[in-house]
């Protein structure tokens, strides 16, 4: 990360001249500016010289009698390989300063300095494999510089080496009290971001466990990658891990797995296989393509692995706005953290881009920002996940509730009596009911004035034993009432109320309808030995009573 770092006035001043390396007079600091920008500042180092095999710091003596002839870079963005440098350092203030060079891969990395009062060097080695000496900085590395006297004078010379520096590798000098302030914001932003991503992966994870939806597995892989690629990114593998290799550059070959996972859960998100299928079919061949060019990587120079990894991050960000959109547009509200955690997500990574760029200058916290809008991200996804599980909970209630109910009469169906029946209590009335007359309606009148009878004779006994227990359509113009009774000594109180009030039902219908009526059995626990027995007593006696109305049209 290049940045800004503002000091109050005198007592806060680290640099007052530095003298770049190329030798091309003095560079004078404006106040509250401790960042010496790399403009010139590097100098290319001599394919003859083994950096490899600089095992002792001495040895970096070897390249101090090549600076006058080596080329002067006009800038490390970009570039890749070894680069050393020479900046001279008027410290008003004697103390502990500390040197943060601004590259986020570092493999090889040393340090020398020496003053007129320390005229022997003091050596450092600070690469992402050899930093235990260094002061732990997550992204990037930082040395020590320590001065014993005022206004004391110092020459520090930097070598660096890695497969690729994206951004313009400038120098900020901070004193202890701002350094640490600047560390603990840096590393405590990163690390939290980091932490919660992997956590929201892990819940992703268990929420397929109990469930075994694929969206969720596919959620925890978004999120799992971006939260390992970043940890392999800023350093923090390496800083846990006794890794044998630089695990930064695993974050830049891990991002396309991320993006192969990030299709899939999209597609699984808003259902992509049976609502919206082209959109499937480009996120299934855009997870293909991501993974294989994922593979790929791991085989190919990293500088292209760079590129081909960030233009695949920047098509990501705009696909994922437009489909967040058009998923509102349709009104599929999972949508709306989708959208939102991306376009914050976007937001920070231009202003990544432009910390990346010759343009804009030092921009602070560049990569602690993308991460912290990143783990917000990460939870928007996880929200989106619940969201389609609340969805798929509702579909599953309103199915439940239309596989128990008659669509017609808003009753409960034959589904919903036998559920009734496996937990009814040990008093009960069972009256069995059956429309008379409804096929004359139907043949006379059409089989919409039949619907109305069985709809009004549905509202009938709902208002009649609303207060007293449940009723059902069991059949085409077939009804069941359950009855509860308080106790053995109520039920015959139950059946002879249930008895009279069949006969007003009864007669009420025939107001509207000449030849309709209902015929009725009613049946007691008293009299069976359980539910199923007791409604087979009560349709029985339902037919003995057909036999015997005044109405004599049946069914």
């Amino acid at each position: 990360m290049r940045s800004y770092f503002h000091f109050r006035a005198t007592y806060f001043l680290l640099l007052l001249v530095a003298f770049p390396a190329f030798g091309e007079g003095a560079l004078q600091l404006s106040d509250g500016n401790n960042t010496l920008v790399d403009t010139n500042l590097w100098h290319a180092l001599d394919d003859s010289v083994d950096v490899a095999n600089l095992d002792a710091m001495g040895k970096l003596e070897r390249i101090k009698s090549t600076l006058q002839n080596a080329r002067v870079m006009p800038s490390l963005g970009g570039q890749t390989g070894a680069y050393f440098t020479k900046v001279t350092l008027n410290i008003p203030q004697k103390g502990q300063y500390f040197v943060i060079v601004n590259a986020n891969f570092i493999d090889i990395g040393l340090a020398s300095y020496s003053s007129s009062y320390q005229p022997i060097p003091t050596f450092q080695v600070f690469s992402q494999l050899e930093d235990d000496s260094t002061p732990p900085l997550l992204h990037f590395q930082a040395i020590t510089v320590q001065t014993a006297t005022e206004n004391e004078q110092v020459d520090l010379w930097l070598l660096v080496k890695a497969k690729q520096f994206p951004t313009p590798a400038s120098l900020s000098i901070l004193d202890s009290k701002e350094f640490y302030q600047y560390q603990k914001f840096n590393n405590g932003i990163s690390i939290a971001g980091i932490t919660a991503m992997l956590i929201l992966s892990l819940l992703a994870v268990l929420i397929y466990t109990g469930t075994r939806k694929r969206v969720a597995l596919t959620c925890a892989g978004y999120l799992g990658f971006h939260g390992v690629g970043w940890a392999a990114a800023s350093g923090m593998l390496n800083d846990i891990f006794d890794f044998p290799f630089n695990s930064s550059y695993g974050g830049i070959l891990l991002f396309p797995f991320a993006i192969a996972c990030a299709a899939q859960f999209v597609s699984d998100l808003f259902e992509c296989r049976t609502d919206h299928k082209k959109l499937f079919t480009f996120l299934k061949w855009l997870s293909v393509t991501s993974f294989i060019l994922g593979t790929a990587m791991w085989f190919m120079p990293f500088t292209l692995a760079y590129l081909l990894s960030h233009l695949l991050a920047m098509f990501w960000i705009v696909l994922t706005i437009i489909i967040g959109v058009g998923m509102l547009k349709k009104r599929d509200f999972r949508a709306k953290y989708f959208l939102g955690g991306n376009l914050l997500y976007s937001m920070t990574l231009g202003y990544y881009i432009a910390a990346h760029s010759q343009y804009f200058g030092e921009l602070a916290y560049s990569e602690s920002a993308v991460i912290f809008a990143l783990s917000l991200d990460c939870l928007c996804i996880l929200l989106c996940l619940t969201e389609w599980f609340k969805l798929k909970q509702k579909e599953f209630t309103r199915n439940q509730y239309l596989s128990r109910i008659d669509s017609m009469t808003q009753l409960g169906n034959r589904f919903s009596l036998s559920e009734c029946i496996q937990q009814i209590p040990d008093c009960y009335v069972i009256v069995y009911i059956d429309l008379d007359g409804l096929k004359s309606i139907n043949d006379r009148s059409g089989h919409d004035e039949g619907d109305k009878l069985i709809v009004k004779t549905a509202s009938l006994l709902q208002q009649t034993f609303y207060s007293l227990g449940d009723v059902f359509r069991s059949g085409g113009d077939e009804f069941v009432v359950v009855l509860k009774a308080t106790s053995a000594n109520s039920i015959k109180n139950v059946a002879e109320n249930a008895f009279a009030q069949m006969s007003e039902l009864s007669n009420e219908l025939g107001k509207q309808w000449r030849d309709a009526g209902v015929s009725y059995g009613i049946a007691t626990s008293l009299e069976a030995k359980g539910p199923s027995e007791c409604i087979s007593l009560a349709d029985k006696r339902m037919y003995q009573h057909k036999a015997k109305s005044k109405h004599p049209h049946s069914h």
